[in-house]
């Protein structure tokens, strides 16, 4: 932590907006907070902690220095949509000192304006600065990254988004079905590829790995997708349909590029990473090369943005995986859960080239109509385990009665 925890600065035109500057050249961010100082000083304090919080060292640093650099203050005004309760505890440091009237927490909404120059258009930068250092603040006492503005062209962008993913998979139009591999540990591969045939057979358009499968080494990771691949390719043979297998990228960094490489070389069709858990970086490095596509995974994330007052909202995350070459990502839990109610952070796409939304966790044929009305079209795909698991005349009996109700609703629609 730097001294920017001041909340006070001898040079508050550093870090106040002015009609003067391009808003090209910056990146809006907003943030909910809590906080013991006042508006001014707690604004002040976040611009100056993600910037540059020393402003003068005689014989080295003068002002004028750091006017293309510093974090913009644009609009503070009091927060009312805060949940209750207590927020964190504060804390203060030697070099802090408190606003007049500080001690009592006051609740903020702040926007910021982030000179692009400072984010250079890389994930980890991104991160680095818009959220940094700023939730070790000890006079906040709660804290939301609650909506970013990224330029068009920061990030590469889906790669195949939803006209590619219906293309690849020959699914013009309609939800797409897919089982995660469950259970995810202590089956034999020869039982989880006879799982995805039954299921494939049966009418779902792809499975995939579940995020948990271990894959201690190498040689075990290839003689599972080869399985996979295998088990794939005998159900296109018996349905004359395009099937799809979607394979686990979680790995370490030093397994990354090999594991990537067998997929391209089996032909898988398409692959999850967890930017939570290997970073934004990844899924932009891989998306660029323009391979396959790519599902944001979900793993790791809920951490940061579940909570209403502590983390990022999920809105934020969704636009980042988007932004940041994500072919599919996970919604909320509750998206589609309620009849005809969507919620706003499955779609932030801005982009032509949109990411498809994931839907997850209990899913039926009788939610369908919710899943819609909730999403606004049938560009979606649904992961769906339990319901053909369980499924009275097995896994490829339950699997067709599910594929047999989307083409219904397909066809009513």
């Amino acid at each position: 932590m730097s001294s920017g925890n001041l909340p006070r600065t001898a040079h508050p035109e550093l870090f106040r907006w002015s009609a003067e500057l391009d808003p090209g050249d910056y990146v809006r961010a907003r943030y909910r907070v809590g906080s013991l100082h006042d508006a001014d000083a707690t604004a002040f304090g976040m611009a100056m902690e993600q910037s540059a919080a020393t402003t003068w060292i005689a014989d080295h640093v003068e002002p004028a220095m750091l006017r293309e650099w510093t974090i913009r203050v644009c609009a503070v005004r009091p927060d009312a949509t805060a949940a209750n309760g207590a927020g964190v505890a504060p804390y203060h440091l030697p070099t802090e000192v408190y606003a007049e009237g500080g001690g009592a927490e006051r609740r903020w909404e702040i926007e910021l304006a982030i000179p692009r120059r400072l984010l250079a258009g890389k994930p980890a930068q991104l991160w680095n600065v818009v959220l940094g250092e700023l939730p070790r603040l000890g006079f906040l006492t709660r804290f939301q990254l609650a909506g970013l503005d990224l330029p068009a062209e920061f990030g590469p962008g889906p790669a195949f988004g939803v006209a590619g993913i219906r293309e690849r998979f020959g699914v013009p139009r309609g939800p797409l079905l897919c089982r995660s591999m469950r259970p995810a540990v202590g089956l034999d591969i020869a039982t989880m590829a006879a799982l995805n045939r039954e299921v494939l057979e049966g009418g779902f358009h792809l499975v995939k790995d579940d995020e948990l499968q271990v894959f201690a080494s190498f040689d075990g990771f290839r003689a599972h997708v080869e399985a996979m691949v295998a088990a794939r390719d005998a159900a296109r043979r018996a349905t004359g349909e395009r099937k799809g297998y979607l394979a686990n990228l979680i790995c370490e960094p030093d397994e990354l590029q090999e594991r990537w490489a067998l997929l391209q070389a089996l032909d898988v069709d398409a692959a999850l990473v967890a930017p939570a858990l290997q970073g934004f970086g990844t899924l932009a490095m891989l998306a660029r090369g323009r391979r396959m596509p790519l599902l944001a995974h979900n793993t790791g994330s809920e951490l940061g943005s579940r909570h209403p007052d502590w983390g990022i909202a999920h809105s934020v995350l969704s636009h980042a995986c988007e932004a940041f070459g994500a072919d599919w990502m996970v919604t909320s839990g509750e998206y589609g859960a309620q009849d005809g109610i969507g919620l706003a952070d499955a779609w932030p796409f801005g982009r032509p080239q949109r990411a498809m939304p994931i839907l997850q966790g209990g899913k039926s044929p009788d939610g369908l109509p919710r899943f819609r009305a909730g999403v606004g079209s049938d560009d979606y795909m649904l992961i769906v385990a339990s319901w053909v698991d369980a499924h009275p005349e097995g896994v490829r009996g339950g699997a067709r009665a599910f594929r047999t109700a989307v083409d219904a609703q397909g066809s009513a629609g």
